[in-house]
C-alpha cells in the first residue's frame, strides 16, 4: 500500500484514478498535515473504524475486502490521528484537529461517528455518492505498507 503520491511514480495508472476522487477539491492535496510536516497525499489514510459498519451505514449490498492493520504495527513518530473534529474548513489543518497516535487508544476511532451516518443518508436521498470518511477520524501514516502478510476480511 502507498500513499498517493508514491503512485505516482510507481504506478501511474493507478494514480490518476485514485487522484480522481479529489475532482473539485484538488486542493485537499495541497493541505499540509500537522505533525508530519507532509502533504495529505504523502501518506496512507487508515480507519478504526471497521468496514462492515460503513458498509451496513450506507445500506451497501456490496461485497469487499479489507485489510487488518494491527495498532501496533504502525511506527507511532511517523503516524497521527486526524480528528475531523472542525466545523469550518479553514481550521481543517490546525494542530488542534491533530492527535498523536498512541496503538492503544485506537479503540476510541472505531465507531462511526452519528453525523456520518447522517451525511450517508443526506447523500442517499439526493440520489449522490458520499465521501466515505467524512468526519471519520483518519489514522494518517507517513510510510508504506507490505500488504504481503496482511489479514484480509470480507465485507
Amino acid at each position: 500500500m502507498y500513499p498517493l503520491n508514491e503512485l505516482k511514480d510507481i504506478h501511474p495508472a493507478i494514480y490518476e484514478e485514485a487522484k480522481s476522487k479529489y475532482k473539485g477539491r484538488e486542493m485537499v492535496m495541497e493541505q499540509r498535515i500537522p505533525f508530519l510536516n507532509c502533504l495529505w497525499n504523502d501518506v496512507l489514510h487508515l480507519t478504526a473504524v471497521h468496514p462492515k459498519d460503513i458498509k451496513k451505514a450506507l445500506g451497501s449490498e456490496r461485497n469487499y475486502k479489507a485489510f487488518v492493520i494491527k495498532p501496533d504495527a504502525l511506527e507511532v513518530q511517523k503516524t497521527v490521528v486526524y480528528l475531523y473534529q472542525h466545523k469550518n474548513r479553514a481550521l481543517k489543518m490546525v494542530k488542534d484537529n491533530f492527535s498523536q497516535y498512541n496503538p492503544d487508544e485506537v479503540g476510541q476511532y472505531s465507531e462511526l461517528p452519528k453525523v456520518t451516518k447522517e451525511y450517508y443518508k443526506e447523500m442517499s436521498e439526493k440520489g449522490e455518492r458520499p465521501l466515505l470518511f467524512v468526519r471519520v477520524p483518519h489514522i494518517l501514516y507517513k510510510a508504506s505498507i507490505d500488504t504481503s502478510d496482511l489479514e484480509i476480511v470480507e465485507v
